[in-house]
């Protein structure tokens, strides 16, 4: 009921907009036809617009739903539908999609007609005739490819939802993100739960290489989510992707993910929880930043409303059993089928036992602003002095919240800033860590300032008081019966308005290109056209020697990074620390040698040394005491990274050895002794 009333608040205003809309944006006739193609033609190339054209108004969502038989089948279940690069697609229609055996490809591509374009086709939403254009809806897999997607229409109204997907038969489906810019986000991107009947069946979720922006949703923390899927999942794959100012990132809840992969990712003022599941068989969470991450905090009234299963504070890292009758019982844990024994959901396979459990967390950065903590949460303004019903000190963030039935308010918020990791994730961590046998694994991970070019609070003075003012609001301080304006502030990267697009005006970048200006770079064709920047390289990865966080905003490390190698970077790193008795070394823009390990050896040690950026020509040989060269452990161009090369001497004579690393204008040599 909220919701609908909420969104009937917003109808109002879009109806009030359209007329605005309608004076200030020009169109031609809506384009019902579409592109048809015999079912051989593996891709439809779709031509746009330019900004405020009118030529192919439409034909974008008319080509996708009228490419069907006389049945309604597809033509070609994985059909891809080519978009072109410098050019603008204005939407007036939902796609409507069902084929739940196939893919719905929408792909930007070269443009033919002007070779020279690279910008991200847009794809922007006109509302028609005063009424919202409602939800796109996908039966099957998703693939989006090289667009820019604002959910925000051009009369400033949101849906729920961008997409609403579902399935017809039991297998599973995919969503596929890559090189994309979604913006406006305000219930959720992807809408995998309900709806239309969501994806139960374990879907699969790669995100790489693009950028959420501006996520945000004023009316609540929970919304401005990239997807929800309240059902298992089987992998979850997130890459080099940037998030800003969004809600519950991932929404899942209580639901098993089999393969969970973040890597390279950065996460910028993220007002309540990336990942809301705790519930992981794999997972590696590796090289991302975390900027102010659940800035907004937590009481118990929020944790006894069973945000976490055992009612503790959310934190960044948290992980819970995944085999506790308790929790299968009661708690509506739902694991993946296979790992259930005859289809009984409370009886799990013994793989699951936490001893098996393979989690992976290191190389993040956690940081909070200090400005936020001072500013806001040590801030007078916002604290209360004294409890007002026993008079005694209170010195804390009020909330008057009732959820839980307790009535007796305010009670302190607490979880500012939000924690790392809660103590049940500690106590795993440790209970099941490589030296008491298990896989539970935490290296290298700081609080440090992570130096991005844009700061995640641009302007402390404006933004940290409406940040509060608005947080206060939704926490019920009767000091507080207006939200304030936080979306106007610097809290939002651009100007936070459908009117406009992002684009270089001679050559630099701008968010206030209207619909109407003339002779501009209309779009981005990479990350770094957009005003805001959220590169740095104070902070160097020991896994893979790359800059920690998402590497979209470096150009030249950007056009280097493989993701299969970072992968495998990430598994190496891994297996490395189930074994590794000492820190390794980290890497800073330098090479390094370590000392191998063990010294004195019989028969085998391990060498460790690190290659910074770019890689180099690596040279790692043996020598003895004469001169002579008895191994060569690497020959030949390494990657960038923290590399481990094994020495086995069972062949040659106790005695000292010398081994040496040559690399580019580095040389460095150590001593070892092998003792039989």
């Amino acid at each position: 009921m909220k919701l609908r009333i909420l969104l009937t608040l917003f109808l109002g205003v879009a109806l009030v907009g359209y007329a605005d809309a309608a004076a200030r944006f020009h169109f031609g006739k809506v384009n019902q036809t579409g592109i048809s193609a015999p079912a051989s033609q593996d891709t439809i190339f779709i031509p746009g617009d330019a900004l405020n054209g009118t030529t192919n108004n439409g034909l974008l969502e008319a080509t996708i739903n009228g490419d069907t038989t006389s049945s309604g089948a597809r033509v070609n279940s994985n059909r891809v539908y080519a978009l072109y690069e410098g050019e603008v697609y204005y939407q007036f229609a939902v796609i409507q999609v069902t084929d739940p055996n196939g893919t719905l490809s929408i792909v930007g591509v070269p443009n033919p007609n002007d070779p020279t374009a690279t910008e991200k086709p847009m794809i922007l939403m006109v509302p028609t005739q005063g009424v919202d254009l409602g939800m796109n809806q996908v039966y099957g897999s998703l693939n989006i490819n090289n667009v820019y997607w604002s959910e925000m229409q051009l009369d400033g109204f949101r849906d729920w939802w961008l997409f609403q997907l579902g399935t017809m038969n039991q297998l599973p489906q995919r969503l596929t993100i890559n090189n994309c810019v979604f913006e406006f986000d305000y219930g959720s991107l992807f809408g995998a739960t309900s709806g239309i009947g969501g994806w139960p069946y374990g879907s699969d979720i790669y995100i790489t290489n693009s950028y959420f922006r501006n996520m945000f949703d004023a009316s609540q923390w929970w919304s401005s989510r990239l997807f929800s899927d309240k059902n298992p999942i089987d992998t979850l794959w997130v890459d080099n992707c940037t998030f800003t100012t969004g809600g519950l990132l991932f929404l899942q809840q209580n639901e098993m993910t089999d393969f969970t992969y973040i890597n390279h990712n950065t996460i910028i003022n993220n007002r309540k929880y990336w990942m809301l599941s705790p519930y992981k068989y794999h997972e590696y969470i590796t090289n991302n930043i975390f900027i102010n991450q659940n800035w907004v905090g937590e009481d118990t009234n929020v944790t006894n409303s069973g945000q976490d299963p055992d009612k503790q504070f959310m934190s960044t890292i948290n992980i819970d059993t995944l085999n506790s009758p308790w929790q299968l019982q009661h708690n509506g844990l739902v694991v993946n089928p296979q790992f259930m024994i005859n289809g009984d959901t409370t009886n799990v396979s013994s793989s699951l036992a936490l001893n098996k459990l393979q989690i992976f967390v290191a190389d993040n950065i956690n940081y909070y602003s200090p400005s936020l903590v001072s500013g806001y949460y040590q801030s007078p303004t916002y604290e209360m002095a004294t409890d007002p019903r026993t008079g005694a000190a209170f010195n804390a963030l009020p909330s008057y919240l009732t959820w839980a039935g307790d009535t007796l308010t305010p009670f302190p918020i607490q979880n500012v800033p939000g924690m790392w990791m809660n103590s049940r994730t500690q106590a795993l961590f440790k209970a099941y860590s490589p030296a008491n046998g298990g896989g539970l694994v935490e290296l290298d991970d700081s609080t440090e300032d992570p130096g991005t070019v844009t700061p995640g609070i641009v302007d402390p003075a404006v933004t940290v008081p409406a940040m509060a003012q608005w947080n206060q609001n939704q926490w019920g301080d009767p000091r507080w019966t207006s939200a304030g304006n936080i979306d106007s502030t610097a809290y939002i990267y651009g100007d936070y308005s459908s009117a406009t697009v992002p684009g270089l005006v001679n050559g630099v970048p701008s968010d206030t290109i209207t619909q109407t200006d003339p002779g501009v770079q209309v779009g981005i064709s990479k990350f770094t056209d957009f005003t805001e920047n959220f590169s740095q390289t104070s902070h160097i990865s020991a896994i893979d020697g790359y800059p920690i966080g998402s590497l979209i905003w470096n150009n030249s490390e950007m056009a280097s990074y493989n993701p299969q190698v970072a992968f495998q970077d990430v598994m190496n790193a891994y297996q490395h620390s189930l074994t590794a008795v000492t820190t390794r070394p980290a890497i800073a823009n330098t090479f390094s040698l370590a000392q191998n390990y063990p010294n004195p050896f019989n028969p085998t040690t391990q060498i460790d040394y690190s290659v910074p950026l770019g890689g180099a020509n690596v040279s790692l040989v043996i020598y003895n005491v004469l001169g002579e060269k008895v191994a060569v452990l690497a020959s030949g161009h390494e990657a960038a990274g923290v590399h481990v090369a094994t020495f086995n001497g069972a062949k040659l004579a106790s005695g000292v050895y010398f081994y040496r690393l040559h690399a580019g204008s580095f040389t460095n040599v150590k001593k070892m002794m092998l003792i039989k």
